[in-house]
């Protein structure tokens, strides 16, 4: 599949798709992490999810779309094939078991993106943070002693755009986790100190 594909290597902050751009690949990160987003008119971004090394994305091309319903930005060096819609769905059609695993990768950012909104109303941004921290550690989390360190970089703005708020919130909000001891900092690596105390303020 990746020999008929066209492969990019894209830095930090480069667009791999907009919305609205035809839907016609398939995307497969070989290494890197990208953020899937919506912005709105008024430029309110909203991060719904990043994909890793190994995982499927552009849900339009995925889904039989004919155009893009978010956008698509590498949030680190990254390296993506670009698999022509056409040659997916020939895989789809010769391996069902691949088919079954896009269905349980679509389920699961459905239901990562129910989770955000359902925050959104219902919880209070400390709430949601504490939350977005623990989601985000179960697919990047590296265990580390009784800590659990973070294998990529994640802003503060990427946290704000997924809990809705904005970055002088989330700063403020760290600070306040890095004095209970919940969170530190190695530079720019956030390591969870107490996931158990964490895991409790998103009751």
């Amino acid at each position: 599949m990746l020999e008929q594909s066209k492969r990019l290597t894209i830095r930090r902050g480069g667009a791999v798709f907009d919305a609205n751009d035809p839907a016609d690949h398939v995307f497969f990160l070989e290494r890197g992490l990208v953020k899937i987003y919506h912005l709105a008119p008024t430029g309110e971004v909203t991060v719904f999810w990043f994909c890793t090394g190994g995982e499927l994305f552009g849900p339009g091309g995925m889904t039989g779309a004919k155009e893009q319903d978010v956008y698509a930005q590498t949030a680190s060096s990254s390296v993506i094939y670009a698999v022509p819609r056409a040659l997916y769905e020939q895989l789809l059609h010769a391996h069902p078991q691949l088919g079954i695993n896009v269905i349980k990768l679509l389920g699961a950012r459905m239901r990562i993106a129910c989770e955000a909104l359902t925050d959104r109303i219902t919880q209070r941004a400390e709430s949601r943070v504490a939350r977005i921290l623990l989601r985000l550690a179960r697919n990047w989390g590296v265990p580390s002693g009784h800590e659990i360190r973070f294998s990529v970089i994640v802003t503060q703005q990427e946290i704000a755009n997924m809990a809705g708020t904005c970055r002088q919130t989330i700063n403020a909000i760290f600070k306040d986790f890095e004095r209970l001891g919940l969170i530190r900092f190695e530079g720019r690596i956030l390591l969870i100190c107490d996931a158990a105390a964490l895991s409790a303020m998103t009751v």
